[in-house]
């Protein structure tokens, strides 16, 4: 993710018309960062969900297929058929904060 998971989560939610929820007890918080955010007053989650430049990948997989060596499985993906349209959720809830960066907003 180049822009932050969430963020570019939200771009594929949004092109795909699916809903994408992820799961925050899924995700590696690397010791060092948690020490880091902590000392600075911040969430080390949050900066798992929104920070950028980490160039990793994401993709989907059907849920009962086996997941290639080094994947993790974060979350998962749904039809969204109503009013609130595609979107992007943590552990089944909207994010209420900025999602990761904006580039013409």
């Amino acid at each position: 993710m180049s822009d932050g998971l969430l963020a570019d989560l939200g771009h594929l939610a949004r092109a795909s018309g699916v809903g994408i929820d992820v799961r925050s007890d899924r995700l590696t918080v690397a010791d060092r960062l948690v020490d880091v955010a902590t000392a600075l007053g911040s969430d080390p989650l949050d900066w798992v969900l929104t920070g950028g430049e980490d160039h990793a990948l994401a993709a989907t997989f059907p849920p009962s297929a086996p997941l290639p060596e080094g994947w993790v499985r974060v979350g998962g993906v749904e039809d969204v058929r109503d009013p609130g349209g595609p979107r992007v959720t943590v552990d089944g809830r909207p994010y209420e904060r900025k999602t990761g960066w904006e580039h013409w907003r």
